[in-house]
């Protein structure tokens, strides 16, 4: 896989004096209300804002509510979009992009029946798709995931790269299932899904195969071991009917930029807990070390994982605690080789009892981190790392919320910085913003958001150079505004070979270095496509 590298000022970010006047808090002890509720989820908007939903009344039933914020923190929808269904209740949602500018968005339809001695709880999984404009895009009570009147619960979504989205979810007889829903919400695999696994219990675990497919895992209840599966674009299980066993308990599974998945777990002793990893190709083989790569010893377990990112050069971060408290953090290229020693670098200078809450892809390869910290300043920090480890903000950290947010969660916001929400004691929703410099609630503007020369006017796609090339050549290409990119590799019979890039981009110009020393000789072609537009040039390898 290349490395996705920017080119162009025009998709810099400005960092000097492009700033613009937002509603986001500059004050860690008063973060921007966003509502009232309770067990807040959030995704990017693909344009610098977020997406949030959270579950009004603290008592059934409860009602689910969408919230947009854009990048300076208002809400251009004005209030909040409830999302419905046919029952009374709906709650535990679980969001995602949905690859176009808006959200897909799973859930539980509730109705709870008969007294408090006798109660019936009926579960059905339905799925919202709403534009950035805030329209339904799926009815106004959205879609079901199967018509089977079986209660289904603990769900995960993933986009499909189509405008579509994938769903895995467990029924009440212990069986996995997962449906595919198109851009109208067609169900794509049958009325009630394909099975995928049956005596299965939490958590399942899912990441998009990058060709329309799926990944997902779970333990099964009775023999307690870890599988994975890859469901294909068509809804066929692709590897045994029982999946594949991982070599320990996966809590944590995301898209290794390719055909394949990373995976992060524990093995060890209850004295001695070490973090391991692994990566995983399309045939379900094992790519790093057997039985895994390890990371860590003398770190704390969690059955809900720790995050895993992919960063711009398509290498993973991993950060966890130990048992002190602090956080440390390693970076395993794709290879399976580690960037830092063994035990990981310290995100932090100041010692204290830390929880990691997530980790987010900045500009030039860098990370940011966010963590709960209870130092005397109690609440929630972030530190942005470098791929050496070294701390890039303010060496006692960037105090972000004070008191620390409940149920935070959090994601970029588009310019190098990131987006968090979580609620007070209060039942109040609250989101901060940090920019790049580890500002709060400063908004940095990319080039293209003011007139210059150099802002492309149309999606174009160069011929790559060199050309033939044996090893390596550059593919460029140019967009005129935000938008989805997928750059894919193909043969001259048509088949996919591999996806360079699938992802938001600002506008500007790209440069991506393809690696084609493992094909052998002949002609091939890449395939640019963003929205309703296809590109595409040819070029030789010549060994």
């Amino acid at each position: 896989m290349g490395k996705l590298t920017l080119i162009s000022f025009v998709t810099a970010i400005i960092l000097v004096s492009l700033t613009a006047k937002a509603q986001w808090s500059m004050d860690p002890s008063n973060n921007l209300v966003v509502g009232y509720g309770l067990l807040p989820e959030l995704c990017s908007d693909s344009a610098g804002g977020c997406y949030i939903t959270y579950e009004q009344n603290s008592t059934y039933p409860r009602h689910l509510i969408l919230e947009r914020l854009n990048r300076y923190g208002y809400k251009p929808w004005g209030s909040g979009k409830q999302i419905l269904g046919v029952l009374p209740e709906q709650s535990h949602a679980k969001i995602t992009e949905d690859g176009q500018g808006g959200v897909m968005i799973s859930y539980l339809d509730v109705e709870v029946t008969g007294g408090p001695e006798s109660s019936v709880v009926t579960t059905r999984l339905r799925i919202q798709r709403v534009d950035s404009s805030g329209n339904f895009l799926w009815g106004i009570n959205a879609v079901r995931a199967s018509l089977a009147e079986t209660d289904q619960a603990d769900q995960a979504i993933v986009a499909d790269g189509q405008g579509g989205g994938i769903v895995a979810w467990q029924d009440s007889g212990g069986q996995l299932r997962a449906q595919k829903l198109d851009n109208m919400g067609q169900m794509s695999w049958g009325d009630s899904g394909v099975f995928a696994a049956r005596n299965t219990q939490q958590q399942i675990l899912t990441a998009a195969d990058t060709r329309s497919g799926i990944f997902v895992s779970w333990i099964t209840s009775v023999s307690f071991v870890y599988k994975l599966q890859r469901i294909s674009n068509s809804g066929v299980l692709l590897w045994d009917t029982s999946g594949v066993n991982l070599p320990v308990g996966a809590t944590t599974l995301v898209w290794d930029g390719d055909y394949g998945v990373v995976m992060s777990g524990f093995d060890g002793s209850i004295s001695n807990v070490t973090y391991v990893a692994q990566r995983i190709d399309s045939s379900g083989l094992l790519r790093w070390q057997r039985p895994y790569l390890s990371l860590a010893d003398t770190t704390q377990s969690s059955f809900t994982g720790y995050p895993i990112l992919r960063d711009e050069c398509g290498s993973f971060v991993f950060v966890w605690p130990i048992k002190s408290g602090d956080l440390r953090a390693q970076i395993v290229h794709s290879d399976g080789s580690i960037g830092f020693p063994y035990g990981g670098r310290a995100i932090s200078r100041i010692a204290s009892n830390k929880s990691i809450i997530g980790t987010v892809a900045s500009d030039s390869a860098t990370s940011v981190c966010l963590w709960f910290d209870q130092r005397a300043s109690r609440g929630i920090y972030a530190q942005r790392l470098d791929t050496l480890g070294r701390q890039l903000w303010d060496t006692l950290d960037v105090l972000v919320s004070i008191p620390e947010l409940s149920y935070s969660q959090v994601v970029t916001d588009g310019s190098g910085g990131l987006i968090t929400v979580g609620t007070r004691e209060n039942f109040t929703i609250r989101a901060q913003q940090v920019s790049a410099q580890g500002n709060l609630g400063e908004v940095l503007l990319e080039a293209a958001d003011h007139p210059a020369t150099g802002v492309p006017k149309q999606i174009d796609l160069f011929q790559n150079y060199p050309n033939p090339f044996n090893g390596s050549t550059n593919i460029s290409y140019e967009i005129p505004v935000s938008m989805w990119v997928r750059l894919d590799i193909y043969d001259v019979l048509g088949q996919e070979l591999r996806t360079i890039t699938n992802k938001s981009h600002p506008p500007g110009k790209y440069s991506i270095q393809f690696e084609g020393g493992d094909l052998p000789s002949g002609v091939y072609f890449y395939v640019l496509r963003s929205g309703n537009t296809s590109l595409h040039q040819k070029f030789i390898i010549m060994k």
